[in-house]
Parts: C-alpha cells; sequence; structure tokens
C-alpha cells in the first residue's frame, strides 16, 4: 500500500506540476549543510486545515515559484505536526536565483488510495525581490478552506466531481491570514535544523492574502527586508 501511494504520489506530482522542474525542498530530514552561494532560500511555515468537510484533511504538496518565466515546483515540505481535524503544518522552503521571483501557489492533496484523489491550489501570485546569499523568512501562512458562498473562488476544481466535493475543495474556498511570527518560527526552524542555527535569516514578509482574482492590480511585495 505504501508502494503504491508513493506511486501515485509521484503521479500525481507529474501530470499537476506539468512543465515545473521538480525539486525536494533544500531543507530536510537528509541535509546537513546549506549553500546560499548561488541560491537564496526562502522559509516559511504554512498551517492547512479543512473546516468545509473536517474529515478530509489535505496535504501540502508543493509550492510553485516562477522565475525568468520558468516554472520551478518544490516538493517534500517537513511536517511539523499532524492535529488530525485540526489540520496540518509544515515549514517550506525554496531554492531561488537572486532577483525577482513570484511565488505563484501552494498545492494541497487529499488522497485515500483506490478511492479518493483531490487536488486543491491556494494562489498568491505575489512578487518577491530575492536577495543575494541569504536565508529568508517569508512569513507565516495559515490557510483555512471553509464552506464556499456566492461566487467565492473554489479551493478546488470541479473535476472530478464526486472527488473533489467529497474532500470539500470544489464546494469550499479559501481564507488565508499571514502573519509575522519570526521569533518563535526561526527558533522551531534551528531546533528542527541544527546545521542553520548559526545562520542570519532575513525576513521578507508577504503581504496580506487576498485571492487574485479579488485584487484590482498585480500585487508586488515591496517590504524592506530587516535581519534579526
Amino acid at each position: 500500500m505504501k508502494i503504491f501511494s508513493r506511486i501515485s504520489l509521484l503521479l500525481l506530482v507529474t501530470v499537476f506540476a506539468g512543465c515545473a522542474n521538480v525539486s525536494k525542498m533544500p531543507l530536510n530530514e537528509k541535509t546537513t549543510a546549506i549553500d546560499t552561494s548561488q541560491k537564496s532560500i526562502l522559509v516559511g511555515k504554512l498551517s492547512i486545515r479543512n473546516d468545509n468537510k473536517p474529515n478530509h484533511q489535505p496535504d501540502l504538496l508543493a509550492v510553485f515559484i516562477n522565475q525568468n518565466e520558468k516554472d520551478y515546483s518544490f516538493t517534500k515540505p517537513t511536517l511539523i505536526a499532524d492535529l488530525d481535524a485540526g489540520g496540518k503544518e509544515y515549514f517550506i522552503s525554496m531554492e531561488v536565483e537572486p532577483g525577482k521571483a513570484k511565488l505563484k501557489v501552494a498545492r494541497f492533496m487529499r488522497q485515500i488510495p483506490l478511492l479518493l484523489n483531490a487536488m486543491a491550489d491556494l494562489p498568491f501570485e505575489y512578487e518577491i525581490d530575492v536577495p543575494a546569499n541569504e536565508v529568508v523568512y517569508i512569513g507565516n501562512i495559515t490557510a483555512v478552506i471553509k464552506p464556499r458562498e456566492d461566487e467565492e473562488p473554489r479551493a478546488g476544481l470541479v473535476i472530478p466531481l464526486i472527488d473533489q466535493a467529497v474532500a470539500g475543495f470544489s464546494n469550499g474556498t479559501f481564507e488565508v491570514v499571514i502573519s509575522d511570527n519570526y521569533a518563535d518560527d526561526m527558533e522551531a526552524l534551528k531546533a528542527k535544523y541544527p546545521y542553520i542555527a548559526s545562520q542570519t535569516i532575513a525576513k521578507n514578509m508577504l503581504p496580506a492574502w487576498t485571492h487574485p482574482e479579488s485584487r484590482t492590480a498585480p500585487a508586488t511585495i515591496l517590504a524592506e527586508k530587516t535581519e534579526e
């Protein structure tokens, strides 16, 4: 069953990532050191909870970045906590070249082998100014899928009809809060990965979240980078 799940996950990443370059997130259990000389590392905490269908809590599958007209998909986030109906908490990390980059989407999956495969996309569409040779904290992202009302954007596609509805994605919508929890998040990150304990971690916070469909103009992150 584990083998089947892993094969299914790989197929899902391949199908839904399209032409994106797929890489594991740089901060993981097998990493013993980091090198930011060529690419900087964006880090943050992401929590997901499904209040629309509490029995179907999704997993974070990947985070997508676009840079120089190319899409990059980062998989294998670090699971911090599985809170059952309270959702799941992750550390996310992405290796990005210095310069302008766009945080595109966080992709979630609810999978029950042989029974259910459902996907939900949390869109950001935020441009980030990535400094050189840095680890950069982008914030604490709390995403909740709640029942959809009226013309609110769907958390996931309508098709496949049964899977998406049962998981609460096609009939749900995202509610997102992005907060600055730098001190606590970085303390927890360094405890999880001691090899970055001596690393100075800069901060360039994402702005408050609104769905891209609701914006009157493209959003660009112009927050001043600070070091703590």
